[in-house]
Parts: C-alpha cells; structure tokens; sequence
C-alpha cells in the first residue's frame, strides 16, 4: 500500500521539477518573459502549499485514500490541460491544478506510516519514502528531457499526465484503511 501512495509521491516531485526541462519551449511557444516562466513555476508551489492544511484536514475526516482518489485527479486534468493548452492562461490553470492535486501525496504517506508502522520505525521508513518520492527527480532528469527534446514539451505533461493516472488507479486499487470509528455519542 504504501509504494502505491510514493507512486504519486514520486510524481509530485516529477511535477515539482518539470519547469527546468520545459523553460526553453515555453519560452518559444508562449513568448514567456522570465518572469512569467518564474510564475508557472511557482504556482505549482504555491497551489500546494495552501491546499495542504485542507488536504490533512481532509485525510482526517474522510481517510487518507479517499482524500488522495478525490484530490490526485486534479493532477491529472492539471497536466492534460498543461498538454494541450493554446496559451499561458490555460498552461496556469493547468499548474494550479496540479498543484492541488498533488498537495496530498507525500502527506498521506507520512500519515500512513505513522497508522500502519510503530513510531520506532517512522524515521526509517520515512526516508525510504522520500527515497522513492525522489524517483520522480530522476524522471526529470535524462528519460523526460530526453522526451522533451525529441517531441517538445507537451509530450511530457502527456506523459505525466498518463503515469499519473496509472498511479491513481494503482491507489485506488491496492490503498484500503481500516474503517474509521464515527465520532463519539
């Protein structure tokens, strides 16, 4: 259950990183200034940040696999717009969106460690989790710029798009928790 939760994880920090290999035909396609490559990048950040406050709010009311099958596909429909986008307005709604959708991912393996392992091994199994997470660096690295240089940018928030929907349906279809006890009488 767990390394279905880092797969979207490892895609967060895919989407994290995603801008240093897109800049240059963003630039070209968009007209981008380097401010407004800085505010595509940021957005991401931004949108993630403010959503996860809600996000553990979420994960504490609902469970952590509902709030992660609810918000991820905002990840998703982020990285397809981002894909197909006509201008820089879309390409922003697109970042916004997936930075929503992602806001829950590293958060609710954290909250699965801490539910399902003992405390003595929350530190430990926590930095294989971001040791996982950090497989979504190396895609931005050479396999996704390697991509993007060979059929542009789109292909690779395509592509994002594409393993992100596969990591939803692999959470969906391997991430269970026990029911939760209701609030008391």
């Amino acid at each position: 259950m767990l390394l279905a939760l880092l797969s979207a994880f490892a895609l967060s920090q895919a989407y994290r990183t995603v801008t240093a290999i897109m800049a240059t035909g963003l630039q070209a396609d968009f007209a981008l200034s380097p401010a407004s490559l800085g505010a595509f990048a940021g957005l991401f950040g931004l949108s993630f940040g403010v959503t996860q406050f809600f996000m553990g709010i979420g994960m504490d009311l609902y469970g952590l696999r509902r709030t992660v099958l609810s918000a991820f596909p905002l990840a998703i429909a982020g990285a397809a717009l981002s894909a197909w986008a006509p201008g820089y307005g879309w390409l922003m709604w697109g970042q916004l969106l997936i930075g929503v959708g992602c806001a829950p991912a590293f958060l609710a393996c954290t909250v699965f460690i801490a539910r399902h392992f003992p405390a003595s091994r929350f530190a430990f199994l926590s930095g294989v989790g971001m040791g996982v997470g950090g497989l979504g660096l190396l895609l931005t690295g050479t396999p996704l710029a390697w991509l993007v240089q060979r059929s542009g940018w789109r292909s690779g928030f395509a592509l994002l798009a594409v393993l992100s929907a596969l990591a939803w349906l692999l959470i969906w279809r391997c991430v269970h928790e026990p029911a939760v006890a209701g609030p008391a009488p």
